[in-house]
């Protein structure tokens, strides 16, 4: 088992469980406590755990910053029914901005079918997915945020300027019931200001949970979108 399958697996444990001793871990995972305990520390550098004495917690998102690789495990079903959607607003010859969301990144497989597009993105994951499906792209650069492997700043949004998208698809942790969409991300509000500004057509990508969803960073207005895509 990768480690990074192993890591995704103490976090959907964590999730029933809420806490968890390294010696339960040990014995669910088949693997060495001192595995466990690796694990458990690279966990907690992504802000997605914190270290107990002999276990570990999941630690309390709801005003900070989730980690990528535990965004992209959650309600994957709903991802995929959204990227679906998504790709039926998409022709041959587009230039696309994609944000480093985890639900926009399901786009990829459907960008396949496809001739000559051109996708701007500001996650290198994304770009490497993009890469390897033949899909011609350029990643940002910039200031690299390690738990959402995104990158972001005034490098990242000088990038973005000089560049004319027809679609921009993103994502955010939620909006509210009046519709302003918002994150707990300032630096990546702010990146993907600087797509919005840049592309004729915006599509908000949200599946049912982000509903009603109030985070301290405003991105802009439901209003202020070509569309939102649900699930």
């Amino acid at each position: 088992m990768y480690d990074l399958e192993r890591q995704n697996m103490i976090i959907e444990i964590l999730k029933k469980s809420k806490s968890i001793s390294v010696a339960r871990l040990s014995e669910l995972l088949y693997v060495s406590q001192p595995t466990v305990r690796r694990d458990l520390t690279a966990l907690e550098e992504q802000g997605a755990i914190t270290r107990t004495h002999g276990g570990a917690v999941l630690r309390n998102t709801d005003n900070r910053e989730i980690p990528l690789m535990l965004r992209e495990s959650q309600n994957n079903n709903a991802k995929k029914i959204i990227a679906e959607k998504a790709a039926k607003l998409i022709g041959n010859g587009k230039v696309i901005f994609m944000d480093a969301s985890s639900t926009v990144s399901y786009l990829v497989p459907y960008l396949e079918k496809f001739d000559d597009l051109i996708v701007v993105t500001n996650s290198p994951k994304t770009s490497m997915k993009l890469g390897e499906v033949g899909i011609k792209n350029y990643c940002t650069g910039g200031l690299l945020l390690m738990h959402s492997v995104a990158y972001v700043g005034s490098e990242t949004e000088k990038f973005i300027s000089c560049i004319n998208a027809d679609l921009f698809f993103f994502s955010s942790r939620g909006y509210t019931e009046g519709g302003m969409i918002t994150d707990s991300s300032p630096e990546e509000a702010s990146v993907r200001l600087a797509m919005i500004k840049n592309s004729r057509e915006c599509y908000y990508l949200a599946d049912s949970s982000k509903k009603g969803k109030q985070y301290m960073y405003n991105i802009c207005h439901t209003n202020d979108v070509d569309g939102i895509i649900e699930d």
